[in-house]
């Protein structure tokens, strides 16, 4: 598939401890036949995404023996008992030049689909790359977010207002930047945290 000319960099958040999961690693558990973390990074692969890099944390040499990595890039979260937001300040440390947006996206997440992805960067695009793309499904908000690499490193100089375990959306919405919703498929808002939620 033809990759988008305007470069978006995406980060899968893959880091976390799984804790509302006791003793398994969700991200290893099977869906459709598949297991949570392949079927979310071939989505994504399948994309337009220029540049894809899969955030890794706890048991990082675990999962690395179940996904293919031909197509992507690890990066190493060393801090990722602290929470989500490490994974989020990491991003900041491997983000290229060329970067125009960043597609932050959560491991869990295997029915966001590459037609989600691939409408994201399309609105981003037709708004020039300045505008912050949030995805929405029924009126509720969901993820990927989408967002110019200005305004990602203005909103983490806000540290403080960041919980460890909340991500950028509510900082977003605090801080009142303007922002597109943008209509997508029901896998944008469904992740899986619990062992209920696998009970499809």
């Amino acid at each position: 598939m033809e990759k988008s000319i305007n470069r978006i960099d995406c980060f899968i958040l893959a880091a976390g401890m799984s804790k509302r999961m006791g003793s398994e690693n969700k991200l290893l558990k099977k869906i459709n036949n598949n297991i949570i973390l392949n079927q979310t990074l071939i989505n994504h692969t399948e994309s337009k995404i220029n540049n894809i890099n899969l955030i890794l944390g706890y048991q990082k040499d675990i999962i690395l023996k179940y996904i293919d990595q031909k197509k992507i890039s690890i990066i190493e979260n060393n801090n990722f008992k602290s929470g989500m937001l490490s994974s989020i300040l990491k991003i900041n440390e491997n983000i290229s030049n060329k970067t125009k947006g960043i597609l932050i996206s959560l491991a869990d997440m295997p029915f966001v689909t590459s037609e989600d992805i691939n409408k994201l960067i399309k609105i981003f695009n037709e708004n020039n790359q300045k505008i912050i793309c949030i995805p929405e499904n029924k009126g509720k908000l969901g993820n990927p977010l989408l967002l110019p690499k200005e305004i990602y490193k203005d909103l983490i100089k806000d540290i403080s207002k960041l919980s460890n375990d909340k991500g950028l959306k509510k900082l977003i919405l605090d801080k009142k930047y303007n922002y597109i919703r943008v209509s997508l498929s029901d896998g944008v808002t469904k992740d899986f945290d619990t062992i209920e939620d696998f009970n499809l």
